[in-house]
């Protein structure tokens, strides 16, 4: 028998009602993804596999990426991104508003370090996790994976709009420019620039 758990993590508690079984989160703005970002990756996710935690106590999948380009900081040419949820045997652990992972899907990722374990975690949750998808015409765009279960609000409990899909270059120039206003000095420009 298949067993499924529903976990909706929420980054506000108090708040009046919300419609919808959405888990809520704290928005972060672009100054936030990119400023407390360890590295900024476009890659494609070779392979993801669900298991239990240490404690064995919540299932977590960790999907291997194959990193194509660096934007900002530094990376090995492969790295596992962990993320909460997942399915081991018959028990499935959905877990929403968390980034979920793929094989052969492309991904442009804002990811940090977790100090309790060095794992490697997508910031923002859904917020630092774009899908990279080419439309039938050609264009290639980075799409959010904010999804309508991971409600955004900001500080004020204001609803904040899931962005919209950009075209990859323009999402690439903006990202270089926003991160180079704010001071980062790890800023990659050529594709080959993470080997």
């Amino acid at each position: 028998m298949k067993r499924l758990i529903t976990f909706a993590a929420a980054a506000l508690i108090g708040l009046h009602a919300i419609p919808l079984p959405a888990s809520t989160f704290v928005a972060m703005t672009e100054a936030d993804l990119i400023s407390k970002s360890d590295r900024v990756i476009q890659g494609e996710v070779l392979k993801v596999h669900s298991h239990w935690s240490k404690s064995g106590r919540i299932v977590v999948t960790d999907a291997t990426i194959r990193v194509d380009e660096v934007l900002i900081g530094d990376s090995p040419e492969v790295i596992q991104v962990r993320t909460f949820g997942g399915r081991v045997n018959d028990f499935v652990v959905e877990t929403h508003g968390f980034p979920v992972f793929q094989a052969g899907k492309k991904v442009i990722l804002y990811l940090y370090e977790e100090p309790s374990d060095r794992s490697l975690r997508v910031l923002g949750y859904q917020q630092g996790h774009f899908r990279v998808v080419t439309r039938l015409d050609g264009v290639t765009l980075a799409v959010p994976q904010v999804d309508q279960a991971g409600r955004l609000l900001r500080p004020d409990g204001s609803p904040v709009p899931i962005p919209a899909s950009v075209e990859i270059g323009a999402f690439k120039r903006h990202l270089r420019a926003a991160a180079e206003k704010l001071g980062r000095t790890d800023i990659h420009r050529s594709p080959a620039s993470h080997r």
